[in-house]
């Protein structure tokens, strides 16, 4: 829990410390040459697990920098990667500090509301404006299966991963 919060409050303290604007991250990845769009990618993945950086900033650049359709391209699949990877580290680490910490009866009240509301989680990552990057380290600290937050997480970042890279695309 304390983990996510932390990573809440550096976001809003710092945010323009982390690739502030569009024009900074098309300089940063265009001097990769050929490997530019990998070096998007990863950029895309290390947004989401570390949630300082801006993700609307970073998917916006994807327009920007490659178009609609490979920015969107691009936006997606480190999106999709790095909210993968959120979810497996808050799996592995979060659920055992938290065991320690809360109470099972609270613990079980928390699975049960996280469970309940798949709808609103993937509303989280449908819509392109709503901070989702926290979203997977709590669903990796619930009870959710895999089988359940994969699909949905994959299904609901493409309108984000299009919408955004829209926008860039159009500056």
């Amino acid at each position: 829990t304390i983990i996510p919060i932390i990573l809440i409050i550096l976001g809003y303290i710092f945010p323009s410390t982390f690739f502030s604007n569009q024009e900074s991250i098309r300089n940063f990845v265009n001097q990769f040459g050929v490997f530019a769009p990998i070096a998007f990618i990863i950029l895309q993945i290390l947004q989401v697990v570390l949630t300082p950086i801006s993700h609307y900033t970073v998917s916006i650049a994807g327009g920007f920098i490659f178009g609609l359709w490979q920015g969107f391209f691009y936006n997606y699949i480190g999106r999709v990667l790095g909210t993968a990877i959120a979810f497996y580290l808050g799996r592995k680490f979060g659920r055992k500090i938290i065991k320690h910490v809360v109470k099972p009866e609270t613990l079980q009240k928390y699975d049960y509301y996280f469970n309940k509301s798949k709808a609103l989680l993937f509303l989280a990552y449908f819509l392109p404006l709503f901070p989702d990057d926290e979203l997977s380290y709590l669903a990796g600290f619930s009870s959710m299966s895999p089988l359940v937050f994969l699909p949905l997480m994959m299904i609901g970042h493409i309108s984000g991963s299009l919408s955004l890279a829209y926008i860039g695309n159009g500056i």
